[in-house]
């Protein structure tokens, strides 16, 4: 921490009273604290506040206390959508941001709703998308409790988050973190916030680096140990993805299930998190998506498992496309079913100016992989500013066969001056399957990236960088999409906001490139050249627009069947497409997102229509739907036995909360494509904070009975199904 820090920070009050959490804000002690001074973000910086808000924080021993009055000249424009934990709807809302190491690159999101919802999110490199990897993480956890009221008054909040789901660095007794606190009023499409931070980048209402600094005097954490044992029964009937004796269809296996496990959560210091599991369980986890893959080249998906999301972003090291850590790799086979985790250990946390990642695990054998151990160590060390760092990885993968694959890596992200930064990585792979005399070739199995960029969302925006591949790199618990390959990529552009009288909040256009070029001959594999304009409304809502002009040159191996039925021939192909989609305020019960996109494809032409509507009936209920059609036409050749396509991906989903504890969630879709059909039920009574009864099934029908696609006669109307029941229980030692 730097002297400028210290003398700038706010010193928290340590409470004299104890606070009684039930959103009612009579406590004297709250009166002895200045509320702190907001200002308006937007949709004008610095504009007219409607409304009047007063924040103070608090602390004991244990706790941070939050409370915040939203006076409200008119209570009937509160807006309260959800009671869905982490499901925000357009409602009315209150966060605190923290970044309790004060590295200015990590930290925590806590809001709630007029309703008292809780929503949490974890922050990553200083809520900057790199690399196309978004900054917030949803699906991070962790505990802590907020109570709210509403009066002719307003509306009413009080947090308390624990030390313990925090962590912090502390000296002598005193700790000094960053916060952030704001306050969006969804009738007025304004936001409030303290400190006073300029609207100059995507995310910065919660941007690490803008916090504010704030000190708290003697204080230590405890450090609780969270043990939380589950018991788990059900049915499954799964396809086995294996042929049976005559080769004519797949087998298919009933299993069922009576499992047990623990996880244990225990702050080894005040800013170190050890996490322990045994016979890890994923039940209740939502399944993934339908995609529609219109590429020769394969698509990730994202990380919904609730082990993998602490501390998420502090693993991240990645090429764009191209990551050394999958954590879908660990615990799923390649078709994407699971896999027994037997156990492991993870540490996250921070040493001094030190990020510190480590991840064991351990995985049975299934019918594609042997029994594997998977291990990361992730280190990071802030150097010449609090926005710079250096650091490392290491990955191993090992198999109980004598398989073996490890990747060593080194980057650098620097901060060179205003919101500009150099970022260098390179890493190499160690992989048994290379055959040894191309072992020691660090070129053909290492990876490179040069980026410089500026982080921001006004004025003058670039983003360069130049990327090579080698023949043999293969992060083996990691994502990639080419091998073999130097790419480079520039956009260049400019964004700017209109000013108070305009209906837009702000508008920015760029061009950019990305173009993937074999190594050694240089030759074009794959390329685009677009124009993209973007344009946001005071209202919240959302245009955009792009012309992209496309290359995609096969090698003579790179014939491939599009979305797995349209011959795609061997040679060079060159066309242009545009898309435009506008997005409905977010604000409104009744919303959606509407997008079209039209252009030639190969030596075909692609149309595609999207909307995903969402309607908030109530404070209950909630539905939202997905509705993609994609009309694919190609000349008719000799070599071509099919030439048109129409492409049905649907999904709906229905969430309905009783109350904040009892909840449930249908999530259906389809794709005509994969030729399946599927749905997802979930029920979760939530008793407290770490008790849940989770009641979960699943089923995926087959539509095409007929099974010559997958090399077998037929298949049978029932792909996979299963029922489970899980309940885990959390006790504070």
């Amino acid at each position: 921490m730097s002297n400028s820090f210290s003398q700038s920070a706010i010193e928290i009050q340590r409470l004299s009273e104890p606070i009684t959490l039930d959103g009612i804000i009579n406590e004297p002690v709250w009166d002895t604290i200045d509320p702190y001074p907001m200002v308006q973000y937007e949709p004008v910086f610095l504009g007219n506040m409607s409304e009047r808000t007063e924040v103070r924080v608090a602390y004991d021993d244990e706790y941070l206390y939050v409370s915040a009055k939203m006076f409200t000249k008119d209570p009937s424009t509160i807006i309260s959508n959800s009671l869905y934990r982490d499901r925000f709807s357009g409602d009315d809302v209150f966060a605190v941001v923290l970044d309790p190491f004060n590295d200015d690159q990590n930290g925590m999101r806590f809001f709630t709703n007029p309703a008292g919802t809780r929503f949490d999110q974890s922050i990553s490199n200083d809520a900057n998308t790199i690399g196309g990897n978004r900054p917030i993480n949803g699906s991070w956890n962790t505990h802590w409790d907020v109570e709210t009221t509403q009066t002719e008054e307003g509306w009413f909040a009080e947090m308390r988050i624990p030390f313990s789901s925090i962590g912090f660095q502390s000296k002598d007794g005193v700790a000094e973190m960053g916060m952030i606190v704001y306050r969006w009023l969804s009738y007025h499409n304004e936001r409030h916030i303290y400190p006073e931070i300029p609207p100059n980048w995507d995310e910065g209402k919660i941007k690490p680096s803008k916090a504010k600094d704030i000190v708290l005097n003697d204080v230590d954490a405890p450090r609780p140990i969270y043990f939380t044992p589950y018991a788990l029964s059900g049915f499954l009937h799964q396809n086995t993805n294996t042929l049976n004796e005559s080769g004519n269809s797949f087998l298919y296996e009933d299993d069922f299930k009576n499992e047990l496990g623990f996880d244990i959560k225990y702050n080894v210091t005040n800013n170190l998190t050890m996490d322990l599991t045994a016979n890890t369980d994923f039940a209740q986890v939502e399944n993934d998506e339908q995609q529609l893959n219109l590429t020769r080249f394969s698509i990730s998906y994202p990380e919904k498992r609730q082990f993998f999301q602490q501390r998420s972003g502090l693993f991240d090291f990645n090429y764009g496309d191209t990551r050394l850590f999958y954590s879908r790799k660990i615990g799923l086979d390649n078709s994407g079913n699971p896999v027994r985790i037997y156990g492991g250990a993870r540490l996250t946390g921070r040493v001094g100016d030190l990020d510190v990642g480590f991840l064991n695990l351990q995985t049975a054998s299934s019918q594609s992989l042997p029994s594997e151990n998977f291990g990361v160590l992730r280190l990071k060390k802030g150097v010449l500013n609090p926005s710079s760092y250096t650091g490392g990885i290491v990955t191993s993968r090992i198999g109980a066969d004598g398989n073996s694959n490890v990747v060593l890596g080194l980057d650098t992200d620097l901060n060179l001056y205003g919101d500009d930064y150099l970022t260098f990585r390179v890493s190499q792979s160690i992989d048994s399957d290379v055959p040894e005399s191309r072992r020691n070739n660090f070129i053909d199995n290492s990876i490179f990236r040069l980026t410089w960029e500026r982080r921001a969302s006004t004025g003058l925006l670039y983003r360069f960088f130049v990327n090579r591949t080698g023949q043999d790199f293969d992060p083996g618990i990691g994502f990639y999409k080419t091998i073999n390959t130097s790419d480079y990529f520039y956009r260049l552009g400019y964004g700017w906001r209109p000013g108070e009288n305009s209906a837009f909040n702000q508008h920015s256009f760029n061009v950019e490139s990305y173009n993937i070029l074999e190594n050694e001959t240089y030759d074009l594999r794959s390329r685009f050249i677009a124009f993209n304009w973007n344009s946001s409304f005071k209202n919240n809502g959302f245009l955009r627009s792009s012309i992209t002009y496309n290359q995609e040159h096969l090698l003579a191996t790179e014939a491939f069947d599009l979305a797995g039925q349209i011959f795609i021939p061997v040679s060079n192909y060159d066309f242009f497409e545009g898309s435009v989609s506008y997005s409905s305020p977010r604000t409104r019960r009744l919303m959606s997102r509407i997008s079209f996109e039209y252009g030639e494809f190969f030596d075909g032409t692609r149309t595609q229509y999207k909307i995903d509507p969402r309607w908030v009936a109530n404070l209950h209920l909630e539905i939202s739907g997905s509705y993609q059609l994609t009309r694919l036409r190609f000349p008719d050749t000799n070599i071509r036995e099919k030439t048109e396509l129409d492409a049905h991906v649907g999904r709906l989903k229905t969430e309905f909360a009783f109350n904040k504890k009892i909840s449930t969630s249908i999530f259906v879709q389809y794709s005509n494509v994969a030729d399946l059909a599927g749905a997802n039920f979930r029920f979760r009574y939530n008793f407290r904070e770490g008790q849940d009864l989770w009641i979960v099934f699943d089923q995926t029908l087959n539509t095409v009975l007929d099974g010559s696609r997958y090399g077998v006669t037929e298949l049978p109307r029932n792909e996979n199904r299963s029922i489970l029941i899980k309940y885990t229980h959390t006790f504070k030692m």
